[in-house]
């Protein structure tokens, strides 16, 4: 990992996503393979059976083509949020690799100053695998969702024609302002989306999907937040239903179904082991290892129901940074598009794309001002180049994490630990 000279020339697009440079998005030429096997294999699963019972989801009728529209709202947001343009430039630019203030006059400009670096470095940690992380969640959340629904289905409680509604397929006003904005993360309704003057519709239910562990009353209060802003109206597929045609809650009690949704909290395996492919070290680890048993859906009050998905928070975070580390090499076909550094020439433009975000964090690294952002930096670091849960959980005495190399983690093999005290805890 050598950084390009500074005199080569490489044509470059940074304000451009990759669709906009080869007239397709990349995402029309993947599928569930960017996921890891089993991973893939639920997600396609939970799609499939939500459709086949009428769920309906933002941006396709199969399930290869919700995750692909998935895929590519994910890539929008990130292109069009302004420090998604920052991040190209920190692919292509990076920041300097001395002392900011003593940068020559002629990279002045040419390079990210700390605070730019900063932001790139927190847009990658914060937005990107957020993002992403959330959006595989939601996805994997219909399953249990739509069985909730089907439970109060066959208990007389709704009706057969309640449908499931998943993501932005329904939206709500904006408290200020003209258009939409999403809400529930989920929505149970009843309706008629025939025009016309008796044009109604009952929410019989909301569902919040967190990626992350929090508790009860937080996800309580949301889900009455959500209830809340349905009165003022929502949008369904399109189809505006004002506050005077919107009913909240169904049944004697006029009461909805309350769903609340989070990740399970098992660990990746740390164990790892090097094997010789070809003479060349490939470091393995151990697969993920979710409940066998499925997601769990528990019935908590008269119409509130807790969800507990198979898949981790840890799990889906190293799904999320697989998927960053991908749109990086996306990245990399637009900035390499006319060639890579000669110091590169072995790469491809894609390759070029994955080792420019590994060196250019690298670079960050020195650069970092604070404890939080040098921890930043560095998870990201170990991550692209080791996995999540070693890259991740690398620490020292002090709980801190550390940059990883090879030569640590065969100490570690060996001894547990690094001759300095370092682990993966």
């Amino acid at each position: 990992m050598s950084r390009a000279s500074d005199s080569h020339d490489v044509p470059v697009q940074a304000a451009c996503p990759p669709s906009d440079v080869h007239g397709a998005s990349p995402v029309d030429a993947v599928g569930f393979g960017l996921l890891d096997g089993e991973l893939a294999d639920d997600l396609r699963s939970a799609l499939a059976v939500a459709l086949q019972e009428d769920a309906v989801f933002c941006g396709g009728t199969t399930p290869l083509a919700i995750f692909r529209h998935f895929l590519r709202t994910a890539i929008r947001d990130i292109h069009g949020h302004p420090r998604g343009q920052l991040l190209q430039r920190f692919m292509r630019d990076g920041p300097y690799e001395g002392d900011e203030t003593k940068i020559p006059a002629s990279l002045r400009g040419k390079r990210l100053s700390d605070d730019e670096t900063t932001q790139a470095i927190a847009f990658i940690y914060s937005h990107m695998v957020n993002c992403l992380q959330g959006g595989l969640m939601e996805l994997l959340a219909a399953r249990p969702c739509l069985h909730v629904l089907r439970r109060l289905q066959k208990a007389g409680v709704l009706p057969r024609t309640a449908r499931l509604y998943v993501g932005d397929s329904v939206l709500v006003p904006r408290r200020r302002g003209a258009g939409c904005a999403k809400g529930a993360d989920m929505h149970i309704l009843l309706g008629d989306n025939a025009p016309g003057p008796m044009l109604a519709l009952t929410v019989c239910g909301v569902a919040e999907v967190k990626s992350y562990h929090c508790a009860w009353t937080r996800l309580s209060r949301q889900l009455t937040r959500h209830l809340a802003r349905a009165r003022r109206g929502l949008n369904v597929e399109d189809v505006t239903y004002s506050s005077d045609q919107v009913t909240v809650g169904f049944g004697r009690s006029r009461s909805a179904a309350r769903i609340g949704v989070l990740p399970a909290r098992w660990r990746l395996p740390r164990t790892f082991r090097f094997e010789t492919v070809e003479d060349r070290r490939v470091l393995r680890m151990d697969p993920a290892a979710p409940s066998r048993e499925g997601d769990s859906v528990v019935r908590t009050g008269e119409n509130e129901w807790r969800v507990t998905l198979r898949w981790s928070k840890e799990a889906l975070a190293a799904a999320a940074y697989e998927l960053t580390f991908w749109y990086m090499a996306e990245v990399g076909e637009v900035l390499y598009s006319g060639g890579v550094p000669a110091e590169w020439s072995e790469m491809t433009p894609s390759e070029a794309g994955w080792n420019a975000a590994k060196m250019m964090l690298y670079y960050a690294i020195r650069r970092c001002r604070t404890a939080r952002e040098k921890q930043r930096a560095i998870a990201l670091y170990n991550s692209y180049g080791f996995g999540y849960a070693l890259g991740m959980n690398f620490q020292n005495r002090a709980g801190r994490r550390e940059m990883l190399w090879p030569q640590d983690l065969d100490q570690i093999a060996e001894d547990g630990q690094t001759g300095s005290g370092c682990r993966i805890v």
